[in-house]
């Protein structure tokens, strides 16, 4: 049950209820993640301006390694739900999605995933990534691409914790 109730869209502020409705017009339903979010319209808006940031112009595979490392470490089964999809769509295999936790082992990654992959995790962990991994994404991606990279992985750590702690559902 959550802690807090994730808001219809009538039940929700205007502000909140364009949010929802232009959410539901674009996926086809509302997560509740958002309904709940809806409770506060200025970080509703603020997390559905981000979410639209973050799937811009970096390659979606590389965006949903990284949302996914974070949902294995954060054990989000609501965000597992919709980034094992968004993953599959964007071309991870069943063995990249299996192999999150022992990403280092896996041969199921190339070396610029794992950086991708231990970019997330070092950031998640220590809110610090080491040089030689900024290093060799700074190779790999170019600077608009690094900073989608932390903003989604920022998302992810916030979207994952979020629900979380407040116990949201799946619709």
């Amino acid at each position: 049950m959550p802690h807090l109730p994730p808001l219809g869209t009538d039940e929700a502020t205007l502000d909140a209820r364009g949010a929802l409705e232009a959410l539901e017009a674009r996926l086809g339903q509302v997560p509740n993640m958002y309904r709940t979010f809806a409770h506060a319209p200025k970080v509703l808006a603020a997390a559905v301006a981000m979410a639209q940031a973050v799937r811009s112009d970096l390659p979606a595979k590389v965006r949903e390694l990284a949302y996914l490392k974070i949902v294995q470490l954060t054990d989000c089964h609501v965000c597992r739900h919709y980034h094992e999809a968004l993953g599959r769509k964007a071309g991870l295999t069943e063995e990249q999605i299996r192999d999150l936790d022992r990403f280092e082992a896996s041969d199921a990654y190339s070396e610029a995933e794992r950086d991708v992959l231990r970019f997330a995790e070092q950031w998640s962990a220590d809110g610090r990534v080491s040089e030689d991994v900024l290093d060799r994404l700074k190779r790999l991606l170019s600077h608009e691409h690094l900073v989608i990279l932390a903003a989604t992985v920022a998302q992810a750590n916030f979207t994952t914790r979020f629900n979380n702690v407040f116990g949201v559902e799946l619709p």
